[in-house]
């Protein structure tokens, strides 16, 4: 896992800190604060590579004289933390590690990007193979949204070049040979499903189109749907649900060639969690995910955890409530504030209602109306505040305001009460 990490000069904040818990840690803010770049930042941490080699240049601004600076500590196994630096050469252009030695070992790394890709590091193949730091390593696997599916690489010539036969291909044999992963992602699609009416479930292979190819299907209530015509929320989740079984058993098969126990650990980094996903999903998902990881994957439980997620959606913060803990668990925002952005790790509240959410201070909305609606409330208010004897209030601009309020307000809704008194005004005008 990786335990704290510092930003200098890089990013869109001038300095970043951030102490990690060890189990589940949510990043809110704006579009464009730094939310990806952060667990960017987690990844290469964990793993030095660069996530689908998109690598960190600093501003035109930027002094040589004060270069950019990744530093961070991660823990592995043995339950030690080591520290790890880097720093950006202007000479080469590049990023380049000070730190002498193998870096820990921190388990299964997954970084589930907005892009449909995901990132794998497996500490059974991409780990160092001898003892000696500049000994050759398998970079980590890096899948664009085609790959996930159809194999990686795409238009591997020889059998032996290829890293993964991708889902559509895997997730048929896999049924087919009745084997443990199988099994494995069915329990998965189980647990993420968004409830027990409607619970994520793979089917036989039918033909699809004009090719030879048997496509895998998903059970819906309706009937069979191949998983090609699926909806993007529901590809979303198969993705994820694949590459967690996959990553799994090539690990545990990696690790059985080389006479090793296979790790019990695993990071997870997450860019959006609701992205595609149906209100009644993100109120279950996040939560169901860390179960999924902690004992389904193994058969039972790992011994370590940790998720890195960013989110927009009050319904994603607010489904961690019942399992909130503030010894293993972090809640960060980015902000901007006069011009800067700033970022910080601020305490956990148990919200409720999802509205409640939106006016915290991981999302700053000033209310969870509407515009139009906040506008016609707020114009009332005033009104209600400068004439605060109903009977006397002018009658004109009291029905000009009731007549916005009715546009933007149902029926029943709270503010209305408050509002009676001048409505009656405007229904008996002097």
């Amino acid at each position: 896992m990786i335990t704290h990490l510092k930003l200098h000069q890089i990013g869109p904040a001038p300095d970043l800190e951030a102490d990690f818990g060890e189990r589940l840690n949510l990043v809110t803010g704006d579009n464009g604060l730094g939310k990806t770049f952060l667990l960017d930042a987690c990844w290469y941490a964990l793993t030095q590579p660069w996530a689908d080699d998109r690598e960190f240049h600093p501003s035109a601004a930027t002094p040589k004289s004060n270069p950019p600076v990744l530093t961070w500590g991660s823990r592995g196994k043995v339950g030690v933390t080591t520290e790890g630096r880097a720093e950006f050469s202007f000479e080469a252009q590049k990023w380049k590690g000070t730190k002498k030695g193998r870096p820990s070992m921190p388990g299964i790394v997954l970084y589930a990007r907005i892009d449909g890709g995901f990132s794998l590091w497996d500490p059974a193949r991409n780990y160092w193979l001898d003892t000696n730091e500049k000994g050759e390593k398998t970079p980590p696997y890096q899948f664009n949204k085609a790959e996930v599916w159809n194999g990686l690489p795409l238009g591997a010539v020889r059998a032996e070049d290829i890293i993964c036969n991708g889902l559509l291909r895997d997730v048929e044999n896999w049924r087919l040979k009745s084997n443990g992963a199988f099994g494995m992602l069915q329990d998965v699609l189980k647990s993420l499903s968004a409830d027990d009416h409607e619970t994520l479930s793979i089917g036989e292979a039918e033909r699809v189109g004009k090719g030879a190819a048997e496509v895998p299907t998903l059970i819906m209530p309706y009937g069979k749907v191949p998983v090609t015509l699926a909806a993007s929320g529901m590809k979303r989740v198969l993705a994820l649900a694949y590459l967690l079984v996959w990553a799994w058993q090539e690990h545990r098969i990696a690790s059985e060639k080389r006479r090793e126990e296979p790790t019990r650990r695993m990071v997870l980094l997450f860019d959006e969690v609701e992205a595609h996903l149906h209100p009644k999903w993100q109120r279950v998902f996040l939560p169901a995910l860390h179960e999924a990881i902690r004992s389904l994957l193994a058969g039972e439980e790992l011994d370590s955890v940790q998720i890195i997620a960013t989110t927009h959606s009050p319904l994603v913060t607010g489904s961690v409530e019942y399992l909130w803990d503030d010894d293993t668990d972090r809640l960060f925002d980015f902000d901007l504030k006069d011009g800067k952005v700033e970022f910080e790790c601020i305490p956990f509240a148990k919200l409720g209602a999802a509205e409640h959410w939106l006016e915290s201070d991981s999302f700053d909305l000033p209310s969870s109306y509407p515009v139009e609606a906040q506008k016609a409330i707020d114009a009332a208010n005033d009104f209600m505040a400068k004439h605060p004897e109903p009977p006397t209030a002018p009658s004109d601009p009291a029905q000009a305001i009731d007549a916005n309020l009715r546009k933007a307000l149902g029926g029943d809704d709270e503010f209305w009460p408050l509002w009676k008194p001048y409505f009656d005004r405007v229904k008996k005008p002097s």
